[in-house]
C-alpha cells in the first residue's frame, strides 16, 4: 500500500470539512445567510463540529469550499478563537466530494479524516480512529441507523465491520440494510491516487463502491449516539429543539430548562414553552407565546403574538396578536397586526397584513 501507514501512537490532527453547496433546501433561510452559519444554539452551524473535531484533538482544519464566503472567513478566521488551525481551500469549477478531497490533500502523507459540514453528531471520533488502527483500514466510514435509508448512501456489512457493498440512495424499499454512510470518513493518503483532484467525481459514486467490489479493506464504525443531517429547515428546527433539551450532553454551559435566551434580549410578561431557543438583541412583548421555535437574532414579537414549531430569521417583526403554526419567516420579513400563518414559507423582507 502507498503511503505512510498509520501507527498505534500516530495521532489523527488533519481533517478536510466539505462545506460546498448553496443550501438551497434550507432556503428562504439562506438566501442571506450561508448554510454553515445558520444558528444552531445561537452558534453557527459549522462551528458545532468544529469544536467537536478539536475535542478529539484535531486541530489542523481545511474547509473545502466551492466559493468564496467572506462571512465565513469574518465568523472563524484562523481558528485561533477556537482553538484550532483553519485553512481555506476553494474551486474554480465544482469538483465534487472526491475532486475536493484529492485537491485538498494532495501531497499529504498521513491519515486524515473528512467531514461533511453540516451534520450534528457526537460520534466518538477518538474510538473511530482506534477502529481503524485496530483493522488496519484503508477506509473507515461513520455509520448511522435510520428507518429510511433512500436519501443516503447504505453499506451493507460483515460481522468484523468490513462494508462488502455500498449503495447511493436506494428506493426504500430495495435497500440492503439501514445503516448510512454518515458523512465521517478516516482516509489513509495512499486512496488519493485513486481520487481525480483536476476533474468532478464522488466518492459516493466512484470510491466507495469500488473499494467494496475490489474487497479492499474499507469499514464500517458505528455506535449508538445522536446524529442529524441539517439539510432543510424541519432539520434545522428539529437540531436546535433536541440540543436544548439536553439530546447531546456538554452542549450547553448551564440549565435551560429547555429554554435558550440570548444576550440582550428583553422579555416582558411572556409565556416561553420548552423546548424553544431564542437569539441575542430580541424584543418579546407582553402576552406572547413561544413554544417550540427557534428566533435568530433581532427579533421582535409583538404582544399577544403566539409563535410555534417556527423558525424566525434575523430582524423579523411579527404584529400583535399575530399567529405563526410550523411556518419559515426570512430575514427583515414583517408580518403584521392579527395575520394567522400555518406551514408558511416567508421570503426575506417580505410584508403580509392581515387580509392580504
Amino acid at each position: 500500500m502507498d503511503g505512510r501507514r498509520i501507527t498505534p501512537y500516530d495521532p489523527i490532527v488533519r481533517a478536510i470539512v466539505l462545506v460546498g453547496g448553496a443550501g438551497t433546501r434550507l432556503r428562504p433561510l439562506t438566501w442571506r445567510t450561508p448554510k454553515q452559519l445558520v444558528p444552531v444554539l445561537n452558534r453557527p452551524l459549522l462551528e458545532h463540529l468544529l469544536l467537536h473535531l478539536r475535542r478529539h484533538n484535531v486541530t489542523q482544519i481545511t474547509l473545502a469550499m466551492t466559493e468564496r464566503s467572506e462571512d465565513i472567513r469574518t465568523a472563524f478566521g484562523d481558528g485561533a478563537a477556537l482553538g484550532i488551525q483553519l485553512s481555506y481551500e476553494y474551486e474554480d469549477t465544482p469538483l465534487g466530494s472526491g475532486g475536493a478531497i484529492a485537491s485538498v490533500a494532495q501531497g499529504w502523507d498521513e491519515p486524515f479524516l473528512v467531514c461533511n459540514g453540516d451534520i450534528i453528531t457526537d460520534i466518538d471520533l477518538t474510538a473511530m480512529i482506534a477502529f481503524h488502527r485496530e483493522h488496519a483500514a484503508e477506509l473507515t466510514m461513520h455509520l448511522h441507523e435510520v428507518d429510511d435509508p433512500s436519501g443516503f448512501g447504505v453499506a451493507v456489512t460483515a460481522p468484523d465491520g468490513r462494508i462488502t457493498q455500498f449503495i447511493e440512495k436506494p428506493p426504500r424499499e430495495t435497500a440492503p440494510s439501514r445503516l448510512i454512510n454518515a458523512g465521517n470518513w478516516l482516509f489513509e493518503p495512499s486512496l488519493l491516487n485513486e481520487m481525480n483532484p483536476t476533474t468532478f467525481n464522488r466518492i459516493e459514486d466512484g470510491l466507495f463502491p469500488a473499494l467494496c467490489d475490489a474487497e479492499r479493506p474499507i469499514y464500517g464504525f458505528s455506535q449508538p449516539g445522536y446524529w442529524k443531517d441539517v439539510g432543510n429547515s424541519q432539520a434545522l428546527l428539529t437540531v436546535n429543539l433536541d440540543l436544548v433539551t439536553g439530546l447531546i450532553p456538554g452542549h450547553l454551559s448551564a440549565d435551560t430548562q429547555g429554554v435558550l435566551i440570548g444576550s440582550g434580549t428583553n422579555i416582558a410578561d411572556a409565556d416561553l414553552q420548552a423546548p424553544s431557543v431564542i437569539g441575542p438583541d430580541c424584543q418579546i412583548g407582553q402576552n406572547v407565546t413561544i413554544s417550540g421555535s427557534v428566533l435568530w437574532d433581532h427579533v421582535t414579537i409583538e404582544s399577544g403574538a403566539i409563535i410555534k414549531d417556527s423558525i424566525i430569521a434575523s430582524g423579523v417583526t411579527i404584529g400583535r396578536t399575530a399567529k405563526l403554526d410550523r411556518s419559515v419567516i426570512a430575514h427583515g420579513a414583517r408580518i403584521g397586526a392579527g395575520v394567522e400563518l400555518t406551514d408558511a414559507s416567508v421570503e426575506p423582507d417580505q410584508q403580509i397584513e392581515a387580509g392580504a
